[in-house]
């Protein structure tokens, strides 16, 4: 141990000596490290976006579609029918997350006339499910069920249709109920940006109250979220159960989140590219350092020949001098992943890959772990060469220097 640590003060010793003809390698290893340990970092924040958009869309895992036709083609049925049956099975399997995802339209009179919204009506969990955010106001809440309005959550869309930009200029809006009635809207989601129409979501409760009359048959579209670890067993159970409770009625009961068709978008590719550039750079910097390392050595013959001379071995001296590029390339890898986090957990970059991001991860330890680990080994590979250049030198060379 004790002939380690003089082999590290030795390399570091002699890396002051040099500095001004490593530090141009040096910086150039930085920067690499630095690069690389950005792009790993980034790519987390990155792909932990992909995920959140996607289970937007489809769903957190495992989370199932629950749908049902009947032997005459039908897809509508009965709401507060199919309601009760599914929530006495979601009961009896102890699933707490559930929410109908049955589409209606509704009408709301805006400045501009009467318009139609696309409705999804679901119940408070859905928000978990799918990880819907408000972006002014909120989601729904129990009491909201009980209100003498209905609540309702709309895009942005709708208030543009509504003539505002913000929820706090128009908190009501009048919509064609089983009469006209006022909802209360309580907030405002980005929406879908792929669609034109305005959407919102009312609570399955407040449907029944103020629009069974109007259409009290709809789409029997229902959704849960269950454990990964056992998806499937529950998903076959609930499917047998829901068949038993509705004769004449074929149940499906499916996976829908990411998980099931892979759910790649191409981040692992453009990652790996990155990287690989990041690498390239980073050799290309441990060749400048080792074109500086082969000269050193010419210029040092007469030391390691007196060195020789006192004792030293071959593999002390192989050690020492390989020691000096991985010391270099290491003290460059620190400097590296310190300027690494700091570029990661700058304001300016958070919020502009994470932007949206509601679980933002934070730096991974194994992003440094992997910056430093090659730099580490792009120091050996370094100073492999001028240290087997160094064993050759003999003490007759010394004299001769």
């Amino acid at each position: 141990m004790t002939g380690f640590m003089a082999a590290l003060v030795e390399a570091w010793q002699e890396l002051r000596i040099h500095k001004l003809r490593v530090l141009l390698s040096l910086i150039g290893v930085a920067v690499a490290v630095c690069a690389l340990t950005t792009v790993v970092a980034l790519g987390n924040i990155a792909e932990q976006a992909s995920i959140e958009a996607q289970e937007r869309s489809s769903g957190r895992p495992a989370l199932f579609s629950i749908t049902m036709f009947n032997d005459s083609g039908e897809t509508t049925a009965d709401f507060q029918e199919v309601r009760l049956k599914i929530g006495d099975v979601m009961d009896r399997h102890g699933i707490s997350y559930s929410s109908p995802a049955a589409l209606t339209t509704v009408g709301a009179r805006t400045p501009s006339g009467k318009q139609s919204i696309d409705m999804t009506i679901v119940d408070q969990p859905y928000a978990d499910m799918h990880r819907v955010s408000a972006t002014q106001g909120r989601w729904f809440t129990r009491a909201d069920g009980e209100l003498y309005g209905p609540a309702i959550v709309v895009d942005q869309k709708f208030l543009d249709a509504m003539g505002v930009e913000r929820l706090d200029q128009a908190r009501s809006v009048t919509l064609a109920g089983d009469r006209d009635v006022k909802a209360t809207i309580v907030g405002v989601i980005d929406g879908d940006p792929y669609t034109e129409a305005p959407t919102g979501y009312i609570l399955s409760d407040s449907y029944q109250r103020w629009f069974s009359s109007v259409e009290s048959t709809v789409e029997p579209s229902w959704e849960m979220w269950v454990p990964l670890d056992n998806a499937e067993e529950l998903g076959t159970s609930v499917q047998g159960e829901l068949q038993k409770q509705m004769p004449g009625w074929s149940v499906d009961v499916s996976r829908q989140d990411y998980l099931t068709w892979g759910g790649d978008d191409g981040l692992g590719v453009i990652k790996t590219v990155l990287a690989g550039i990041s690498v390239l750079v980073l050799l290309l910097g441990a060749l400048s350092l080792l074109n500086v390392a082969l000269v050193t050595i010419k210029q040092r013959v007469r030391e390691i020949g007196i060195r020789r001379s006192f004792g030293a071995t071959s593999g002390r001296v192989f050690f020492s001098v390989m020691m000096e590029s991985v010391v270099a390339t290491l003290a460059a890898g620190v400097a590296g992943v310190i300027a690494s986090i700091a570029v990661v957990n700058s304001s300016l970059v958070r919020n502009f890959i994470g932007e949206g991001v509601v679980d933002l991860p934070p730096f991974p330890l194994w992003a440094a772990g992997v910056g430093l680990g090659t730099s580490l080994f792009v120091g050996a590979l370094a100073g492999l060469l001028p240290a087997l250049v160094a064993v050759r030198v003999k003490i007759i060379d010394a004299i001769r220097f």
